[in-house]
């Protein structure tokens, strides 16, 4: 859980107008997959649930409110000519002992310059990890497993297309050696 925190206030820090409780879910789950692609380990080694309309931590909420509770982070209403909007998350103070490594941030911050505003398209930036959880059933673990997710480790073999809601997804479907 310790990862979880850090991994939490390292995003929400580098990103100044804060970011809602889904993209921050979002943008924790494509760090977490493309560090798995590199390293065949998860930053945060959670778990994940598809819920409706992203993947999502299944300890992110427990995460956020002892974050709010040692006022590290605070959530702000997003107020908008038809009411609140949501909210956003946003930085407030560090926590002691960074346990994040080197290559960790690096990875995080390239999600993050893949999504500087809200986390869109991200057919487009990473399509197997955006696949991998799409075809999850909803309510249901998503797997990172090198069957599933590819990774350097692992060989080419074949690309396809794949049709899902009307978008075009390019699946690289991969096997080791």
């Amino acid at each position: 859980m310790e990862k979880l925190y850090h991994a939490i206030l390292w995003i929400l820090e580098k990103s100044p107008n804060g970011r809602a409780r889904l993209d921050l879910a979002k943008l924790l789950y494509y760090s977490d997959g493309v560090h798995f692609q590199k390293h065949a380990e998860m930053i945060t080694r959670g778990d994940y649930i598809h819920l409706e309309d992203s993947p999502y931590p299944v300890k992110l909420n427990e995460a956020l409110l002892f974050l709010k509770e040692k006022g590290h982070i605070d959530a702000i209403p997003k107020i908008e000519g038809n009411g609140i909007q949501g909210f956003s998350l946003r930085f407030l103070n560090p926590m002691e002992g960074l346990v994040l490594s080197r290559e960790e941030k690096r990875v995080m911050m390239k999600v993050l310059e893949a999504f500087r505003g809200r986390v869109v398209d991200e057919n487009r930036h990473y399509p197997n990890l955006y696949e991998n959880y799409v075809v999850t059933p909803l309510f249901d673990a998503i797997p990172f497993s090198v069957d599933r997710i590819n990774t350097k480790i692992h060989v080419l073999v074949q690309k396809s297309l794949l049709n899902l809601s009307g978008k075009m997804f390019r699946v690289l479907f991969e096997r080791s050696e």
